[in-house]
């Protein structure tokens, strides 16, 4: 359910002098032009921000100004770094927000939650979450626009990497006129569009492309769901650092046979994360919530603690069923 408290929200920032901005765990471009696209516009208006997400921005969104900022934990919180004021961004439910979150959480201060997920469970003292946005950066263009903030050029250019990567460069089925209407805004406030889609979705690095050559021969496709499994000893092979797949999920979801795509990751300790993908016309959003996770009904996941020899074949079959229940709009 959509959830605007913008005078809440507004008069939560009024007050505020520092503000702790943190992003959802393994986190995506909308993640983190999100963060700091919010982080910019906020400082532009005399406050001091600080920024965190666990592990840090990962190597492939460094491009994005005020990413070296960043801070990947948060050991207790210093005096001099103390927030009044918590703003977690694209982030479904609290544990999304991870460790860094959870340090946040402890100072008791006020909480801010923006996001644009179906799926989110209204954790904050005041929410913006707007199913309606097509990323959590629309949602804070929006708002700061309510605040009347300054938009530099940096500020343009994070929200505008938000919106193309959880658009798949404006490809989703969530996309309508007034999306490019904003589109047009950042651009003329100076965000390159053709500088953002080179950096993201039209490039892997090396180190992708390694890891997706170490995962390829164990992709396995039936009855229109297609999945992959990165354990450990996978990353290690591929030199992979970190436990993400490199946007290979997004890639095998375009397999014409295939309706359906789960990529699953084996985290540090016994945690799996999963990355659920679809094509239009069924829904994964409700399967990641019961699996603890949430989403879109396009693109969803969890962080669940089960051994890969149970959780995956329970996870296909779910899939499998919701094959059953859809049919892609597009045959």
């Amino acid at each position: 359910m959509t959830t605007l408290d913008w005078n809440r929200s507004n008069e939560l920032v009024g007050k505020a002098t520092r503000i702790l901005i943190v992003a959802h765990v393994s986190p995506d471009g909308d993640a983190i032009g999100s963060m700091l696209g919010l982080a910019h516009a906020l400082s532009g208006m005399g406050k001091t921000v600080y920024t965190a997400v666990d592990g840090g921005v990962p190597g492939s969104l460094t491009f994005i100004p005020g990413s070296d900022e960043v801070h990947a934990a948060l050991n207790g919180i210093r005096d001099t770094m103390a927030p009044d004021l918590v703003i977690a961004v694209d982030c479904g439910d609290e544990s999304r927000m991870g460790k860094v979150g959870q340090v946040a959480l402890k100072t008791g201060v006020p909480l801010i939650n923006l996001d644009h997920h179906r799926t989110n469970t209204l954790f904050g003292q005041a929410n913006l979450v707007d199913l309606n946005t097509v990323a959590a950066a629309e949602g804070v263009l929006d708002w700061l626009e309510r605040l009347n903030a300054p938009i530099d050029t940096q500020t343009a250019f994070c929200l505008l990497t938000g919106m193309v990567t959880d658009t798949l460069c404006f490809r989703t089925d969530n996309v309508t006129a007034a999306t490019f209407g904003k589109v047009q805004r950042l651009m003329d406030l100076g965000a390159s569009l053709g500088e953002i889609v080179q950096r993201t979705v039209s490039r892997i690095r090396s180190a992708g492309f390694r890891l997706w050559r170490a995962v390829m021969p164990t992709v396995e496709l039936e009855d229109h769901v297609i999945w992959a499994v990165i354990t450990h000893d996978l990353y290690d092979q591929a030199d992979y650092n970190g436990y993400d797949d490199a946007g290979l999920v997004s890639t095998l979801v375009k397999v014409d046979d295939a309706y359906i795509a789960v990529v699953f990751k084996q985290q540090q300790g016994d945690a799996v994360e999963i990355g659920i993908r679809a094509v239009p016309g069924f829904d994964t959003s409700d399967i990641a919530v019961s699996l603890g996770g949430g989403g879109h009904p396009l693109a969803s996941g969890a962080t669940i603690h089960e051994a890969l020899e149970t959780l995956v074949p329970r996870v296909v079959d779910l899939l499998k069923a919701e094959v059953r229940r859809g049919s892609p709009l597009v045959p």
